[in-house]
């Protein structure tokens, strides 16, 4: 800003021009209590554009980053690969859009949201896990009731964890996002390998909060024969159960 304003910026010769308040950006009135809210931390301010819906709710609440229990939903469309490899781009593109939106609006359904879409997998995450397995049951329910003998099957692979995560700014000034980071979806995201189409499979810790809160779900998962020997975990072997 040139000191003196408009005086100065004029006296040095620059060009001015009145200003037509129909051609301004519209904005949406917002009360002072609001304004206070979204000022109170500059990382909410600048994300609150692309936030969703569930973040977006901590972050005008809370100061980022901040620490959450949430259960997770890791998905995506099983034996994808001949099906995209063998369609146009423009194909592929409609064949995922027709995956996600099937996995999306069961995640909105069931009081969640979708953090990421990667490629023909999706990040969700809930405040309940009894919430989270009611979604992934859902989405493979729409899923087989979405086939057709004209479009390509959709089959999907699902994997529950549920743990503490901490939500926060990552990137820099030209480029920022807010991620979800936590153990529990390391875990979920490689437990989605373990498990055939069409499979649900989740972690102890998922399977018992259902057992405490509601045994009805619980029942529908198997404890698997084997413990699971995942890569990155330094030969932990995690103890896992799938509804198959």
């Amino acid at each position: 800003m040139l000191e003196n304003g408009l005086e100065a910026w004029s006296g040095a010769g620059f060009p001015t021009a009145p200003i037509d308040p129909e051609a301004l950006p519209h904005r949406t009135e917002r009360s002072p209590e609001s304004a206070d809210s979204s000022n109170a931390n500059s990382a909410n301010a600048h994300t609150h554009a692309f936030l969703p819906g569930l973040v977006e709710n901590y972050a005008n609440r809370h100061e980022l980053p901040i620490r959450r229990e949430l259960a997770v939903l890791f998905v995506d469309i099983a034996d994808s690969t001949p099906a995209i490899l063998g369609a146009s781009p423009e194909e592929a593109l409609q064949f995922v859009q027709r995956f996600m939106g099937i996995v999306t609006e069961a995640a909105l359904s069931y009081c969640g949201d979708v953090k990421d879409y990667e490629g023909d997998g999706a990040l969700l995450y809930f405040e309940s896990v009894a919430e989270a397995t009611q979604a992934a049951l859902a989405i493979r329910e729409a899923l087989a009731a979405a086939a057709t003998g004209k479009l390509p099957p959709l089959r999907a692979r699902l994997a529950l964890d549920v743990g503490d995560i901490v939500i926060g700014v990552i990137g820099t000034a030209m480029r920022r996002s807010v991620a979800l980071i936590g153990p529990s979806i390391n875990l979920a995201a490689r437990l989605l390998k373990q498990i055939p189409p069409d499979g649900i499979i989740a972690t102890e810790a998922v399977v018992g909060r259902l057992r405490a809160e509601v045994p009805a779900l619980a029942e529908r998962f198997s404890l698997l024969d084997e413990k699971l020997e995942l890569k990155g975990f330094d030969k932990q072997y995690v103890e896992a159960y799938a509804i198959r």
